[in-house]
């Protein structure tokens, strides 16, 4: 068997092993129709998966309501901080929705739906720019004024030029937004109170807590199916060809928008909506009751966290730990796979989708499912990896795999044949043809694939809570652990670290 066989095996092994077999062996283990039924007819399950849903789908129209309007204004018009204001809106989605959901509880100082409502926009804002945005922009303007001259209303000409041209990025959006918003762990935890309990939170609750894995494990299938078939309502749009109003090219956004007074209000709203809670997280860790202190900064970096028997320096230490492990493994695989797609190592097509399929899995399966299935499969021989502390990275790693993959593989698929070509014809061996070329001219997909993978597992949060130690404790476990319990001096610290997450992200995603 050949090296690069031997390689293309890698990403769908890491996959299978960390996820495809914990997964299926939990089924197999713990689901019963016995205990689907029991599920159903409980009137207390039943109000978890009703919340679930309503808070998601609300979640969604929330997040429409301010992010197409920005995403209208920022892709047809060019002002003076339009490129500021586009990077606020997107930067929430790299930040780890603990620190996220800490901001929205500075500022509203209680929990419930409207708290969640509005963590889950400042999130999912950028999903809907960054999707929508690109479609928006090809559409050409002068179809636009050609129906204007024609006596169309504006809304006409939405209905009859713009939405054919972007139904199928809005759908494609709306459903992410809906998954990510009906599997919401972190901003659930902290900001739902005890009352607000979805099918994510409920996992952990039955399968931590309370022990009953059964009831866990069918709640985690019932969360696949709605999920999936979330994505099965909004595939026929995604599969409906582009219409012929959009132009070959992108069109140069406008200088002078009429109505400039519209345009501004359509992104300034949304970006105080986004930006408010991150700065309301840096204000209150320098906050003690009405007064500007930094007490909780020198008591967080003088000694232990306050209730907590660590060390912020070892807190610290250990979450960078784990994001130069997640970087490492996530790129390395993420480049194979990268490679085999953008290069067409396999002889047919379908080979080609099934990668893709399952390097997408991480994306469909849940964080509360996948700790449960990792903590049941991995807690006995041959697999007792359960309290091996490297198992948070690899896991980290396995979270941040699809997202390295889809910034890696158009990159790799970039580069034209011709310069491999050339190389070999003057005599340079795969292995410098690989370094010299793909590698060189990979390079800056490659820092971004670093720092976005850096970022997912300093902010990870879901699959860490079924996995940490008290040895292994990570930044978004203290800040959990800090905020959800009384005194004000511990509730700083938490915003002490969460204002220090945000840095540290920041950091990482900007270096790259």
């Amino acid at each position: 068997m050949t090296t690069r066989r031997l390689l293309s095996f890698l990403p769908v092994g890491f996959v299978a092993v960390f996820l495809v077999l914990p997964f299926l062996n939990t089924v197999a283990t713990f689901f019963s129709v016995s205990t689907t039924r029991d599920v159903l007819s409980d009137p207390s399950m039943l109000r978890i998966l009703w919340f679930s849903l309503w808070q998601a789908v609300l979640s969604v129209l929330a997040t429409m309501i301010f992010a197409i309007p920005a995403t209208w204004a920022l892709s047809r018009f060019q002002f003076p901080g339009a490129r500021l204001c586009r990077g606020l809106l997107t930067a929430p989605f790299v930040l780890p929705s603990i620190v996220v959901a800490a901001g929205v509880l500075a500022i509203s100082q209680r929990t419930g739906v409207a708290s969640i409502l509005w963590a889950h926009v400042v999130f999912n804002v950028a999903v809907v720019l960054r999707i929508v945005s690109p479609r928006w922009a090809l559409i050409n303007p002068r179809y636009e004024g050609s129906a204007a001259t024609l006596g169309a209303s504006p809304r006409q000409t939405f209905v009859n030029i713009v939405w054919p041209n972007i139904r199928s990025a809005v759908n494609s959006s709306a459903a992410l937004v809906f998954t990510y918003c009906f599997t919401s762990f972190g901003v659930i935890s902290i900001v739902g109170g005890f009352s607000r309990r979805t099918i994510e939170t409920e996992i952990f609750t039955q399968s931590v807590r309370l022990g009953n894995t059964d009831v866990a494990i069918t709640l985690a299938v019932l969360q696949m199916v709605v999920v999936l078939l979330a994505f099965q309502i909004s595939r026929p749009s995604l599969l409906q060809t582009t219409s012929t109003h959009v132009s070959s090219a992108p069109i140069p956004l406008h200088t002078k928008p009429r109505g400039r007074w519209i345009v501004v209000t359509s992104v300034i709203i949304p970006v105080i909506v986004v930006t408010l809670p991150l700065v309301a997280t840096l204000i209150r860790s320098i906050s003690y009751r009405g007064h500007i202190s930094f007490h909780a900064w020198a008591t967080v970096f003088g000694g232990t966290l306050p209730q907590l028997t660590v060390s912020t320096w070892r807190v610290i230490g250990i979450s960078l730990l784990f994001s130069a492990i997640t970087a490492v493994v996530t790129v390395s695989l993420a480049l194979i796979a990268a490679q085999q797609i953008g290069r067409q190592w396999f002889q047919y097509p379908e080979q080609h989708r099934v990668l893709r399929f399952i390097t997408s899995l991480p994306l469909v399966v849940s964080a509360a499912t996948l700790g449960l299935g990792l903590v049941i499969t991995f807690n006995k021989d041959p697999f007792a990896w359960r309290s091996h502390t490297w198992l948070i990275p690899v896991i980290h790693a396995l979270i941040a795999l699809p997202v390295a993959i889809r910034i890696l593989e158009p990159a790799m698929q970039a580069i034209p044949s011709s310069l491999r070509d050339n190389a070999a014809l003057l005599g340079a061996s795969p292995w410098h043809t690989w370094l010299r070329i793909d590698i060189a001219l990979l390079r800056p997909a490659l820092l971004r694939s670093v720092g976005i993978a850096a970022a997912i597992s300093l902010g990870e949060f879901g699959v860490t809570s079924f996995l940490t130690r008290s040895n292994s404790t990570t930044l978004t476990m203290a800040i959990s652990q800090l905020l959800g319990r009384p005194g004000a001096l511990t509730q700083q610290s938490g915003y002490v670290l969460a204002s220090l997450l945000i840095v540290l992200t920041v950091g990482v995603t900007s270096r790259a």
